[in-house]
């Protein structure tokens, strides 16, 4: 299964080599990076880990140009201009378990991994950026996500909880499209991005809507950055977002076969808040999170934090 991914994402992202890069980014999710607390009392539960490779290209994906919509053509300042990105990752979760003990609670959700592709195109304005996207993945021991989970763990077991994984989502294909959009305001010193979207599908199907804010020194545009800007820049930055869900394969579980689920709570709330720094060609970012129960068993959020750098080639 590990020789098929590789092979599907080389297959993709090679073809792509001779258009025009934009950014290559690396993100990693964990509850490992809640910095403000001691690493002995960090949760290791429910959305624990993420990983993820972003590669973006200059104009509109190939399967999108019959969409005229879709198709910037970047003649002026103020012309719509396309991008289109290629990402890979994995996502694992996990149910509470006790300090020190290896099972999970009973009544919990259950152990989930997704091994997914990306394909996005998105049209950016100066006030509008408005993207669509398509995920294809898999869940189950095909994900890989208990081995990779129990690599890392034995790699610093003084500071990682046993898990002895339990029921889990089985395995099967999932996919997902999504819409959104995020429009852009300058409100005194604060930069305002309310933003709306919705996804479709066995992976993932909710609407949300919220809004981020951005705040800092030797800011340029948020989807639309100068060649020539400032060589340095600071971001404080906020979001909230509300969602409306109806189905998460992860705790819905398996669409196409029975396994083990837990009850959704229909509305979920997301808050972050973090710092940027971009010298240069290079963006670095941490940014808390902490979203709220998710099923009618958990009645407290849950934090988790994300490590991200970006590389932009033609800066």
């Amino acid at each position: 299964m590990r020789r098929f991914a590789f092979a599907l994402a080389l297959g993709i992202l090679l073809p792509q080599a001779a258009r025009a890069q934009r950014a290559v980014t690396v993100r990693a999710d964990n509850d490992a990076f809640n910095f403000w607390q001691a690493p002995w009392t960090r949760p290791d539960e429910e959305y624990t880990s993420g990983v993820r490779l972003d590669i973006q290209y200059d104009g509109a994906a190939s399967w999108a140009r019959r969409f005229r919509w879709l198709v910037g053509t970047c003649t002026g300042a103020d012309a719509p201009c396309a991008s289109h990105t290629w990402a890979f990752g994995q996502d694992i979760y996990t149910a509470v378990r006790p300090k020190n003990v290896a099972t999970a609670i009973p009544g919990g959700r259950p152990d989930a991994g997704v091994l997914w592709l990306l394909a996005s195109t998105r049209v950016e304005q100066p006030r509008v950026l408005t993207e669509l996207a398509w995920t294809l993945g898999v869940t189950g021991p095909p994900s890989l996500a208990e081995p990779m989970q129990q690599l890392f763990h034995d790699m610093a077991p003084a500071f990682n909880r046993p898990i002895t994984w339990g029921a889990q989502v089985p395995a099967e294909p999932v996919f997902a499209a999504s819409y959104d959009q995020r429009r852009r305001a300058i409100l005194g010193g604060l930069e305002l991005q309310p933003h709306a979207g919705a996804s479709l599908g066995t992976l993932l199907t909710e609407a949300r809507a919220g809004v981020g804010v951005r705040v800092g020194t030797g800011l340029e545009h948020p989807w639309r950055p100068a060649a020539n800007g400032r060589p340095v820049s600071l971001a404080f930055v906020g979001d909230a977002t509300v969602r409306g869900v109806a189905r998460n394969e992860v705790l819905s579980g398996a669409f196409f076969r029975r396994g083990a689920h837990v009850a959704l709570r229909t509305m979920v709330t997301d808050v972050q808040g973090g710092v940027r720094l971009r010298w240069r060609r290079v963006d670095v970012a941490w940014v808390a999170h902490q979203t709220s129960a998710e099923y009618a068993t958990r009645s407290t959020p849950h934090a988790w934090s994300t490590l991200e750098a970006t590389w932009r080639p033609r800066r």
